[in-house]
């Protein structure tokens, strides 16, 4: 009896063990993927914001395959500064089993943007497309693609409060009705406007309305409903405004470019009222500058992130690595998006 009952249990354990073997070998085998083949419509592109809404470039790439069972790809294109090894590389698209992605203008130089590259200058960048299965830990790349392009800037958009005055009708319609910009959020307001005009005269509003309006109460204060604000002198004035403490300061300046490129004195910019601009074309050393107001560090604008953004302070001098003859141009007429450019002639 004993000896029937082990032949049984010893054939059911053989059962069980071919049964085992045979789920085993029908396990799928994962592979990697095939290199996807990537190509560009276009690789060198100069952006501008009137053509935002064009198709910039197309890339197509072949799908990657033999990964070992029927799986779902993931195409990611990642972008990055050329001989960097596509380190802190950018994601910009991503789609499972896409083969091609047709960027605008628009789309494209907001990417670019992102990165924090300088606007108005020219950059050698390099693209590919990662292959990847989402259960699986390989990834494969193709070979990457040159991309030189030349974006705009985009401005950022900050909380604004208006400044309605004499010299653009007291109108809230107005194309000149000034702004000013809360960077940090925190009803601490700045800008620049240019009154053409002596004794200019205006107020501040949180909105495009008369229903709450702030004026001069004596002092650098503001008060609701308070008398007109005046700039005695026509000239380019900064304006800044503490929502919090109710109080403003008004300043006039005049801009120059200051450092050692510069020869250590200030090289004096002239403002363009129609462009809203301020520029000069001079001879600079080899060195570095910054801009500053009224030839005083009170009041300055450098390049803190190398990017053509200007931040406050003197902190991030702009290199000039070779001497020559440039062109500079500043821009203060949207607050918060201080930009410039430099040119060689």
């Amino acid at each position: 009896m004993n000896a029937w009952l082990n032949k049984i249990i010893a054939g059911s354990l053989c059962v069980l063990a071919l049964a085992s073997c045979e789920k085993q070998d029908s396990f799928t085998q994962v592979k990697t993927g095939t290199t996807p083949t990537f190509s560009a419509t276009a690789t060198e592109l100069v952006f501008s914001a009137d053509k935002a809404a064009e198709n910039a470039v197309t890339y197509t790439w072949t799908a990657s395959q033999d990964w070992g069972y029927r799986a779902v790809v993931n195409y990611a294109l990642e972008v990055a500064e050329k001989g960097n090894g596509f380190r802190n590389a950018s994601e910009i698209f991503s789609a499972n089993n896409g083969l091609t992605k047709t960027f605008t203008v628009a789309q494209l130089n907001q990417a670019i943007n992102n990165m924090g590259l300088a606007a108005g200058r020219e950059h050698e960048l390099v693209i590919r497309v990662r292959a990847a299965v989402d259960t699986v830990g390989d990834k494969v790349y193709s070979d990457s693609v040159l991309l030189t392009v030349t974006p705009y800037y985009v401005p950022k958009i900050y909380p604004a409060i208006y400044v309605p005055g004499g010299y653009q009708g007291w109108s809230f319609d107005n194309d000149g009705l000034g702004i000013l910009a809360s960077v940090n959020n925190d009803k601490k307001y700045e800008g620049y406007l240019n009154f053409p005009d002596a004794n200019t005269e205006f107020k501040i509003t949180p909105a495009k309305s008369w229903d709450l309006n702030y004026g001069d109460a004596g002092g650098g204060s503001l008060v609701s409903n308070g008398g007109n604000i005046k700039a005695a002198e026509a000239g380019y004035y900064r304006l800044t405004v503490d929502l919090n403490a109710l109080s403003f300061a008004v300043s006039r300046t005049t801009w120059s470019i200051t450092g050692s490129a510069a020869g250590g004195a200030d090289k004096a910019m002239t403002f363009n009222a129609t462009t809203k601009k301020w520029s000069i074309s001079t001879t600079l050393a080899a060195g570095s500058f910054y801009f500053r107001a009224n030839n005083a560090n009170t009041i300055s604008l450098s390049d803190d992130d190398n990017n053509g953004v200007l931040s406050p302070g003197a902190a991030g001098v702009i290199n000039i690595t070779t001497a020559g003859t440039y062109t500079i141009t500043m821009d203060l007429s949207n607050p918060g998006n201080y930009i410039y450019t430099l040119s060689v002639q």
